[in-house]
């Protein structure tokens, strides 16, 4: 039994165990529900005891609203709070290459401002970052990983939706998530859960320890929570929107979205090669027929298809010229979650501890310490290479229809085409492009992740001081392991004249599904080729402060004045190692064509490996100052409190930042708040954006210029309906001259706690609040997309791109654009950009909230939180390049159709719906308690599937309600203290709404209805 096997029933073991002999046990009650929100409030203010903290718009889970939720890892319950925004680093989100994010990781997003403008705390101090970064659009993203927080036994979470760089530091721009665990447990819990998502193969098991115990008369506390998971893959068939590529039926009910040819996410390159006799003579012929194109271009086909030009057997024939994927050949395009290839959402082990303790050494002195351990291993299929570049096989090839007579060893060729009338004796090679290495089969891809955490201080009281230092140590550590394949190895292999040679002319399935490979080449050849490609990545976080404050430094004539202040110091550190195979180590050379490159990896671009550091040191002070107090009897005015506040950084990479902040909470009566902030923030770029090289991704963009060409010649009916996609290089540069990001946010509400409501009707609070961030300099680039159109309207008026590299027009390109009117070009190759800081981007909105308390003496006690955020605005300022774009667009330069994103609005957008809202609700009446909550997401624009007039398609809004009833044993005996829980989320079973892409997976989970059981015993 291997470890993984022997920990994974281990696992099960222990949930099964628990829910075989217990029933379940209620954890420790949360906070009352009816604390004023002054009182619950500690994120946001340095201050203990400070007022101010009213003026600050928060968000607060206890432990039952968190409950009602049914989360059972930090993703799931950071998706039910409204002010997150999508998450766009996740397992089921975009293609997982080798150079994604992968494993066990969710990313965290306020505002929906991007991965890292959001601060993280575990227990009010920073978490390590996550160590493997994600690109959107082309600039790589680093960010927090929610899964590794422990969620089982959390006191609370808090979400500060405001800015806060000036009390926090850098990447505050959007807000600060705080949990803080439980403490000061003596006792012990131990609980189970088994969930499943109904209709799928995604099922789930984790147990929790929870284990705490006071010691030297109660002056001392430790307590460890452990969390263990494991959760099955999740396969494509298991729903309908992720069962195929090809998408477009589910459109066919809409005539003016039924011809686009956005939701076929099926690829062109599969097992059916393209060929180009290298050093021909040009059209190679058997007798008079013609063979290849012009250019020396054939392929392999089925030969059930028109387009044989002979037959090479095994039901297949080659034709000339390239693949008619967009026309004849389009069922053999290569769907790749056909047969269950890849996986939805790969098989995840967890485990997850945390210990605390503290010790009172005297009165006045505590000392406390944390030690956390997170490991996670991820396992989930993928796609297999394709062949970036083109590939040089030998003429010496077993396999190669254009190769010799007979071979050197004296054996006749048995697979030269007969009767050729241009090819030489000693044959021709050929290149091949356009494949996919389908039999190797799907692409299996391991991901290790470990995050540890150690920290130790002192906290204490002096001179009517309160003063806490600590030293923090956290790491974070990625290993990616997946199928590659050796060039060098590849290239061997292909030079072979025994059938053990790698074999590209054998195509795939007949049966057209999805451009597999039925045929093959021998295990030997494979297995020679074949590699484990590997990416370590790690993190660190060096920590060092001390923070000091005092709730009454001076009496003013409002009251006493609080102040704190503080200094930080820490140390960033973050390494990416690329195999050596790929880093520029290993570099190839393709013994036919002579091309060279860095990546001995075939399909995969040459990316270097990467570390960078920095130092940041900082100081804050702040200040509570109470204007007016009740006791000054003013009337309309019965409290007013500021907070002022200011930080100062210095990187060691860039240089120094200064940044304020002001904020207030006026109470007019008591029950009605207004309260305000303003502050200034930014947000220091990464670590891999400053590095001072070029690294290469690959991308597939559509050559609309080709577009074009197809209707002006009328292969396509219409612009939408293109399918001129090809796989390119994307070269990008890092840029060590890159400044922060600068940002202004301010927020404007009211808070409102009637009391004139009598009390048996409960306690009620409502707030209101108006936002708006503004952002300058954020790190970008280009694009992909913008560069391809940007060479449309280059060239249909005579110029051209040169970040666009193209190959030189060959015979069948010059044939392809003839009578368009258009100039002939190659096929793109490579398109090269640069971060830089570019335009300001502005998003305002609108945040409520509703909290409803009630206790009764017969009936039970309710609570009841509703939140909302509605976005009014996000937008960005149109950088004159992409401004040129939609001129031409609206001019009718370039079609009116061209799929242009508009960043001067970006409101609905992908995942940025104006409206996302969720309620709680919790009952509880004796040893009975029921919980529920609501989520709700508005309406999105699929800017991918544009209508016949160019209108974006809308992804409709999802309305999801969860549900749970628990019962609590009180009697004596076994089963006293003992806690069974049942419950679904979605339990209406509703699908995420339907886009291009099948759903959107920053937003929604690829699955509907999910049932869990839970029991938990407390001894």
């Amino acid at each position: 039994m291997t470890y993984q096997t022997y920990r994974r029933h281990l696992v099960r073991g222990a949930a099964l165990a628990v829910l075989l002999t217990a029933t379940g046990a209620m954890a420790q009650e949360a906070a009352d529900a009816n604390t004023k929100v002054e009182e619950i409030v500690v994120v946001g203010s340095q201050i203990k005891g400070a007022k101010t903290t009213a003026a600050l718009p928060v968000t607060v889970l206890d432990n039952n609203q968190i409950a009602a939720t049914g989360a059972v890892s930090g993703d799931d319950l950071f998706r039910s709070i409204p002010a997150m925004g999508d998450v766009f680093i996740n397992p089921s989100n975009a293609a997982q290459t080798s150079n994604s994010t992968r494993g066990d990781v969710n990313s965290i997003n306020l505002r929906s401002l991007g991965v890292g403008n959001t601060l993280v705390l575990l227990n009010g101090r920073r978490l390590v970052s996550h160590p493997t970064s994600q690109s959107s659009g082309t600039v790589p993203l680093l960010g927090y990983n929610a899964n590794a927080i422990p969620t089982s036994n959390l006191e609370r979470l808090e979400v500060l939706r405001d800015g806060a760089a000036a009390i926090y530091g850098a990447d505050a721009v959007a807000g600060v998530v705080n949990t803080v665990l439980q403490s000061d447990f003596d006792g012990l819990t131990v609980d189970a859960q088994y969930g499943w998502a109904e209709g799928t193969h995604r099922k789930e098991y984790s147990s929790n320890i929870f284990a705490g115990r006071n010691f030297a008369e109660g002056r001392g506390n430790i307590s460890l929570n452990g969390n263990f998971t494991w959760r099955t893959a999740q396969r494509p068939s298991d729903r309908p929107y992720t069962a195929t590529q090809d998408l477009r039926s589910l459109f066919a009910a809409y005539p003016e979205y039924a011809s686009s040819a956005a939701p076929d996410n099926r690829g062109n390159q599969n097992s059916f090669a393209n060929f180009t006799v290298f050093g021909g003579p040009g059209v190679i012929r058997q007798g008079t027929t013609a063979l290849t194109s012009a250019a020396g271009a054939t392929h392999v086909q089925p030969n059930t298809i028109a387009g044989c030009a002979t037959q090479i057997g095994n039901g297949l024939c080659l034709g000339t010229g390239n693949l008619a994927t967009g026309s004849t050949a389009n069922a053999y395009r290569y769907n790749a979650v056909q047969n269950d290839a890849t996986t939805v959402a790969p098989e995840i082990e967890r485990q997850n501890l945390f210990l605390n303790g503290h010790y009172d050494i005297s009165d006045t002195l505590t000392a406390y310490g944390e030690v956390g351990f997170y490991h996670a291993t991820s396992e989930g299929l993928t796609t297999q290479g394709t062949s970036l570049v083109a590939i040089g096989v030998p003429a010496s090839n077993y396999w190669n229809p254009f190769g010799p007579v007979t071979f050197a060893n004296g054996q006749a060729n048995p697979n030269r085409l007969p009767n050729l009338t241009n090819v030489p004796a000693a044959g021709l090679p050929v290149t091949f492009t356009n494949y996919r290495f389908n039999d190797l089969g799907p692409s299996k891809v391991e991901v290790e992740n470990y995050q540890t955490r150690f920290l130790g201080g002192l906290k204490g009281e002096k001179w009517g001081w309160n003063w806490d230092s600590a030293l923090l140590y956290s790491k974070a550590d990625a290993k990616d392991e997946s199928d590659g394949i050796d060039s060098k190895k590849l290239a061997a292999s292909l030079a072979l004249s025994t059938p053990d040679a790698y074999n590209p002319f054998n195509g795939g399935c007949l049966d057209g599904t999805g451009g597999r490979d039925c045929t093959p080449s021998s295990k030997a050849a494979l297995d020679a080729i074949r590699f484990r490609l590997k990416r370590h990545s790690t993190t660190t976080l060096t920590l060092a402060d001390f923070k000091v404050s005092k709730p009454d430094l001076i009496n003013i004539w409002g009251g006493p004045v609080g102040v704190a202040a503080g200094v930080e110091f820490r140390h960033e550190t973050q390494q990416d190692r690329r195999d050596p195979q790929l880093d520029g180590r290993t570099p190839f050379t393709d013994p036919v064509t002579g091309l060279t490159s860095n990546s001995n990896v075939t399909g995969v671009n040459d990316t270097p490996s990467t570390k960078g550091s920095r130092d940041v040191g900082s100081a804050f002070v702040e200040f509570a100052v109470p204007l007016i107090s009740p006791e000054m009897n003013i009337p309309l005015v019965r409290r007013i409190d500021l907070q002022l506040a200011g930080r100062f950084e210095n990187y060691s990479d860039f240089g120094s930042v200064a940044k304020p902040k002001i904020a207030f909470a006026w109470d007019v009566v008591d029950g009605v708040r207004f309260r305000g902030s303003w502050q200034e923030g930014f947000r220091a770029p990464n670590l891999e954006t400053t590095n001072p090289f070029a690294y290469s991704r690959t991308n597939t963009v559509t050559d609309y210029y080709r577009c074009e060409a197809d209707l002006r010649a009328g292969r396509i009916s219409n612009f939408s309906a293109c399918t001129r996609g090809v796989g390119i290089r994307f070269t990008t540069a890092g840029n060590p001259n890159l400044k922060a990001e600068e940002s202004e946010s301010y927020s404007v509400g009211v808070v409102l706690q009637p009391t004139f409501i009598p009390e048996q009707f409960g306690r009620f609070t409502v707030t209101v609040d108006r936002w708006q961030i503004k952002q300058q300099g954020i790190v970008g680039t280009l694009g992909s997309t913008n560069a391809a159109v940007q060479d449309y309207l280059f060239r249909v008026t005579g110029s051209t791109n040169t970040n666009v590299i193209r190959a030189a027009p060959t015979a069948d390109d010059n044939a392809f654009f003839n009578g368009t009117g258009l100039a002939p070009v190659g096929q793109i190759l490579e398109i090269r950009d640069q971060f830089k800081n570019l335009q300001p981007q502005t998003v305002s909105g609108i945040d409520f909230g509703l909290n409803w308390t009630l206790r009764t003496e017969n009936a039970g006690r309710f609570s009841a939180n509703i939140d909302g955020t509605y976005m009014d605005k996000f937008s960005q300022e149109l950088a004159p390049p992409i401004a040129d774009l939609f001129a031409a667009r609206d001019a009718g330069t370039i079609n009116r159709a061209t799929p242009l994103t508009d960043p001067g609005d970006l409101l609905k957008r992908g995942g940025k719906p104006k409206w996302k809202w969720s309620g709680t609700g919790t009952w509880r009446g004796g040893p009975v308690q029921i919980g529920a909550s609501v989520i709700y997401t508005g309406a999105v624009l699929d800017t991918d599937l544009l209508s016949t007039v160019g209108e974006p398609w809308r992804v409709k809004p999802l309305t999801t309600v969860n549900l749970y009833a628990q019962y609590r044993f009180e009697q004596k005996g076994w089963a006293n203290d003992t806690r069974i829980r049942v419950g679904a989320r979605n339990i209406f079973d509703k699908d995420p709404p339907l886009s291009s892409a099948g759903f959107i997976g920053s937003l929604y989970n690829p699955y509907a209805r999910y049932w869990y059981m839970s029991v938990s015993k407390s001894f």
